[in-house]
């Protein structure tokens, strides 16, 4: 005799199913996005209500680093959860070295349908990623002619699938990084009219500059122009102050365009069962320090916004415990209850997301560069207070900052006799964390 179930019977039923399915992901990645670059972080020169809507609905880290500030090193670890000098991708034309999974290869094999569009850049720009099983578009080097098309691919694609299998889906959008060629194509100083100047947004407060300070590395990449990047950097050191406003107006508005294409996928996903994280690979200089594009360990540059929403994650909450990119795949594994890489140097927010105690609460996290070539390499180490920077060659090589009293980086305290005991404590963690992940440069920086 087969029991005939009751309306409410089935209801619950179907509700214990959705409660218990894995959730889908959407994973929202901007390039040269800084922390500041969205309006929920208190900034009043933008305006960026998608990316505030995550904010309102999910939790912000607010102290998130990435692991190395520019592209495709950053991208490395984002899919890896490693550190850029053990994926091999030390600058912009690297592949992820063999034996070390990603993303999608862990998603598909816990039988997620992985789907990735926009820009991989390990090491071609547009090209399918190791373990995805859909590619939606790729092909523009702007972002003015890439995003809106890898919008509009999401969305249908959102749109028609019917498929119960949970996925995975990587929206990975260009702007603002048009700034780079914005800033290329405005050489020396301009003359602004009034009307204008009413309209940029205020020069940093930090925007004077002290090379005296500077490791040698970076007075070396400032003048050197040797590849495009620190071509921008000298270009912007013919500024002016209202030039670096204009510049500041003009990256604005690139968000603000990259954030109304992440709105229309955000209003095509069933969000009653994604989890969605919302990251930029790295900052941009903004101007501090006449520093402009990327390449550098200041905070405009190596702090990016990481938003997560979605079921079991706390609502208009802050996390501001130090995080790092290389958290991303822990966090989206443990909640897809995907089997996660045996090696990973980031772990899983989950638990702090949903408002517990962050068990797992670091002292430290960490970011990589270099300039040109393996002679002219630096890693950062920054803990709660204080930040210390060091570059393997030239006879001025570190910088150590209290970003509590400085957070603008201004005074660099190398030589202050009053901060030696904390300035060792840095150099004795870094080299014991360069012993942990075999960074041999560093083991007796």
């Amino acid at each position: 005799m087969i029991k005939k179930l009751s309306r409410r019977s089935l209801l619950a039923s179907a509700l214990v199913s959705a409660a218990t399915a894995r959730p889908n992901i959407l994973l929202l990645i901007t390039d040269q996005q800084s922390y500041q670059a969205f309006s929920a972080a208190g900034n009043p020169w933008l305006s960026t209500p998608a990316i505030d809507s995550l904010a309102a609905a999910g939790t912000v880290c607010t102290e998130t680093v990435c692991t190395y500030p520019v592209c495709s090193p950053s991208r490395s670890s984002i899919f890896t959860s490693r550190l850029p000098h053990e994926t091999g991708v030390m600058g912009n034309k690297g592949s992820i070295a063999s034996g070390i999974p990603t993303m999608g290869e862990q998603f598909r094999a816990g039988g997620y349908r992985t789907v990735f569009g926009g820009k991989w850049h390990l090491p071609k720009t547009f090209e399918p990623p190791p373990g995805f099983d859909e590619y939606l578009i790729g092909g523009h080097a702007l972002g003015d002619k890439m995003d809106a098309p890898l919008a509009d691919a999401c969305v249908k694609w959102l749109r028609a699938n019917a498929d119960p299998k949970p996925f995975l889906m990587v929206a990975s959008f260009m702007n603002p990084h048009d700034i780079c060629d914005w800033i290329r194509q405005h050489k020396g100083s301009r003359a602004h009219s009034e009307s204008a100047r009413k309209r940029y947004p205020a020069a940093p407060l930090n925007l004077a500059d002290d090379p005296a300070s500077e490791p040698d590395c970076v007075r070396y990449h400032r003048r050197a122009g040797y590849d495009l990047m620190s071509e921008a950097v000298g270009i912007a050191s013919e500024w002016h102050r209202e030039d670096f406003r204009q510049y500041l107006q003009d990256y604005y508005r690139m968000v603000e365009t990259v954030d109304g294409h992440v709105g229309r996928v955000l209003a095509a996903v069933d969000l009653t069962n994604t989890i969605v994280c919302f990251i930029s690979d790295h900052g941009e200089g903004l101007g501090a320090h006449r520093w402009v594009q990327k390449a550098a360990f200041w905070e405009e540059v190596v702090r990016v916004p990481m938003i997560f929403r979605g079921t079991g994650i706390r609502a208009g909450a802050r996390l501001e415990s130090l995080t790092t990119l290389n958290d991303v795949l822990p966090t989206l594994c443990d909640f897809a209850e995907v089997k996660p890489p045996q090696v990973m140097r980031g772990h899983s927010l989950r638990k702090a997301l949903a408002g517990a105690a962050d068990t797992e609460k670091r002292e430290f996290v960490t970011s990589e560069l270099q300039y040109g070539s393996a002679e002219r390499e630096g890693r950062m180490l920054r803990t709660a207070r204080y930040k210390y920077t060091v570059f393997n060659s030239g006879s001025a090589r570190e910088q150590f900052f209290d970003l509590e009293i400085d957070p603008g980086e201004i005074r660099n305290l190398i030589a202050s006799t009053d901060h030696q005991g904390e300035l060792a404590r840095h150099r004795d963690l870094l080299r014991a964390y360069a012993r942990e992940t075999g960074d041999s440069r560093f083991v007796k920086a």
